[in-house]
């Protein structure tokens, strides 16, 4: 509502003591006395004859004359306070016209405005948050049913006859779900005095909630001071403080107030509205948590904020501090990052390093079993191992076994076999169930007869005889149930003259002969780092015969184990962390989309680095350089490492120069900002 305006009005109502004459009517009222006019309506002291009930009536002013808005606005009054119905927001008993001026009737409120009390709060603080809490509490809610006020003012807040407040006024208010018709973009709406930063800035449509938590902080900041949050001689003056200036603190104004009290203030008058109470509700609660003496959810306002608003006062002062310290904190980030850049070159450097050699061990260790898969592959295709398979003859499968163990399958020149030692620690054959039928040298008694269907090496042979592939499958590893050392096996499928698939030939290598005998490790290096660099086997694990009864129908998990390791015996295993098994199978799963048959492609694009990586053998517990290669299809692994300390260690020079480059400007930087927060508080 408007300030008073002075002009006579058309039903000016005789005062109270006048000449006796008879009172004018508006429709079937009174109008006993005019008790404010804005540049809206009038307000009068009404009386209705037949009910004999005094009310407050409030008419559009100008009659015919009145303009679209001020017609509009005034309807939305009615629209809004019509919606509400709460104790301390004052009731619309009547909407009508007469003579083509519309008015309504509330409720007549002895008590005047708490704009007359603002003395007597001021010096009664706990009535005053008392009084907002209350306000506040009607606000939120007409906040809950769409009604944003957006003219929150002492004047608009009225007073019983016992000092209860009610809220009056609604005309500026927005229906938050629906668009203001005569509130464009860049209209200033409500009074400067009182108004959010963002009403003044002419962004009314868009006013939320928040804009009325602010109002409710001016009323409260008046009660308490005895003035707005900020004043000037005119209405663009007020508008241009409340968009640039920060409120004085009101103990500054109010030295005996309590601190408290002042942080729920300076909270609602924030500028960014997000850093107000989120609702009036919360506004209502911290204040009622305050007149209980409970904890706050305001603080005072910290050192480092009030430095920025010293700043933004003291422009010249605080741009010359500011940059010195600029400078300075530049000159220790700079020097940081030099030593930062080094570490890194230096770590990508050995990265590199560690993904070639990884690549090459990768291809030697790839090398090597193709050609025992092609003795394997060999083998399958003698026509003597099929046809003793479809005869079942358990004695020639066994002396064909026996003869492979001596020596490679496949004949050479005029029938002679080759006279190379076999790679393969021995040799055995399961029918098309999976049954071992033979086995050399000699198995234990009870292995002739076992099922081991559930082994990787059978399962892959079986898939390649669905496909018709003459081909070798190297197996994930496993624990062998005959000696319990960990072994890979190479396997094929066997298929008679028809082609048929009649069963699988296996030959077992252990890690500790074959494939042991591969050299990982450069022993006889000068320089440090690749003194420290070391390397691993690593491969998928088989599940066991225990694991495949128990989880038939349920999906297995397949974690990495080591083969071969400087650490470990001949034999021996440990399994990698679970980051690291996920890393390789990602790994693993980038080769799978390349195609191709399982030994034939290493792929660069294939090579990953280890991020969190540590050797699970190794005593060191820093963190690890290393990259991973997989050998082809397979599910076998190289992994090369070094330690990260080896890589970034740096040199005594490089730690003088990064204490004298970074460690004093930094020391200097923090004393003059130290001397810029003390002149700040100051």
């Amino acid at each position: 509502m408007a300030e008073e305006d002075p002009e006579p009005d058309a039903w000016a109502a005789p005062a109270p003591g006048g000449s006796g004459e008879r009172a004018p009517r508006l429709g079937e009222y009174e109008l006993l006395e005019r008790l404010s006019r804005g540049g809206m309506g009038v307000v009068y002291r009404a009386r209705h004859p037949t009910l004999e009930r005094f009310v407050a009536l409030k008419v559009l002013a100008e009659g015919e004359l009145a303009g679209a808005d001020a017609l509009y606005r005034f309807r939305a009054e009615v629209e809004a306070a019509a919606r509400l119905d709460h104790p301390h927001i004052v009731p619309i008993y009547e909407v009508g016209e007469h003579e083509g001026r519309p008015f309504f009737t509330m409720k007549l409120l002895e008590g005047g405005s708490l704009a007359e009390h603002i003395e007597r709060s001021r010096a009664e603080p706990r009535r005053a948050a008392e009084l907002v809490a209350t306000l506040a509490r009607a606000v939120h809610y007409g906040h809950q049913r769409g009604i944003l006020h957006r003219d929150l003012k002492p004047s608009n807040v009225l007073l019983d006859a016992a000092g209860r407040p009610y809220i009056t006024d609604f005309g500026v208010a927005r229906f938050l779900k629906e668009e203001a018709q005569v509130t464009q973009s860049g209209a200033v709406v409500g009074t400067p005095a009182y108004m959010a930063p963002e009403q003044a800035a002419g962004r009314s449509r868009h006013s939320t909630t928040a804009a009325d938590v602010y109002g409710l902080g001016a009323i409260l900041y008046e009660l308490l001071t005895g003035r707005p949050p900020f004043e000037a001689d005119t209405p663009v003056a007020t508008l241009r403080k409340v968009l640039e200036e920060e409120p004085l603190p009101p103990r500054t104004l109010a030295p005996r107030m309590d601190r408290e009290l002042e942080a729920v203030c300076l909270k609602c008058l924030e500028k960014e509205p997000a850093r107000r109470y989120g609702s009036a509700e919360e506004l209502a609660e911290e204040l009622e948590r305050y007149l209980r003496g409970e904890p706050l959810m305001a603080r005072r306002i910290h050192p480092l904020a009030r430095a920025w608003r010293w700043c933004r006062r003291h422009r010249a002062l605080a741009g010359l501090l500011s940059t010195a310290v600029w400078l300075l904190l530049v000159t220790t980030v700079a020097a940081l990052s030099v030593a930062r850049v080094q570490e890194v070159d230096r770590r990508n450097e050995e990265l590199s390093t560690n993904s070639f050699a990884a690549r090459a061990m990768a291809g030697t260790v790839l090398f090597r079993l193709e050609q025992y898969s092609d003795a394997v592959a060999r083998a399958a295709e003698r026509a003597e191992l099929a046809g003793a398979l479809v005869r079942g003859e358990l004695a020639a499968l066994q002396d064909f076994c026996k003869a492979l163990h001596w020596g490679y399958a496949e004949p050479r020149g005029e029938g002679e076999l080759a006279d190379d030692p076999a790679p393969f620690d021995y040799w055995f054959i399961l029918d098309r169930q999976g049954t071992a039928v033979a086995r050399w040298p000699s198995p234990p008694e009870d292995f002739l007869g076992r099922s081991f269907e559930f082994r990787d090496y059978f399962q892959g042979a079986r898939r390649l005889a669905s496909q018709r592939r003459h081909e070798a499958y190297v197996s994930r590893g496993f624990a062998s149930e005959a000696d319990k050392k960990h072994r890979i096996a190479v396997s094929a499928p066997v298929y008679d003259a028809q082609g048929a698939w009649r069963g699988v030939i296996v030959g077992m290598l252990d890690t500790g002969s074959s494939l042991g005998s591969l050299r990982l490790n450069d022993t006889n290096a000068t320089d440090t780092h690749a003194a420290q660099r070391t390397a691993m086997l690593v491969t998928l694990k088989d599940r066991s015969r225990a694991e495949s009864q128990q989880l038939t129908h349920q999906c297995l998990s397949h974690p990495y184990i080591v083969l071969l390791h400087d650490g470990l015996e001949p034999g021996s295993t440990t399994e990698l962390d679970w980051e690291t098994t996920r890393q390789l199978h990602e790994a693993r799963g980038q080769l799978a989309q390349v195609g191709g048959t399982q030994l034939q492609i290493l792929s660069p694009q294939s090579i990953v680095s280890l991020d969190g990586y540590r050797d699970p053998l190794s005593e060191h517990q820093g963190s690890w350089v290393a990259a991973f290669a997989p050998v082809g299809y397979t599910g076998i692994g190289v992994i090369v490492q070094t330690p990260s300390d080896a890589v970034t260690a740096l040199d005594k020079a490089l730690g003088l120069r990064l204490a004298l480059w970074g460690g004093a400007p930094f020391v200097l930087g923090a004393l003059l900002l130290g001397l810029l927060l003390w002149r700040s508080r100051r």
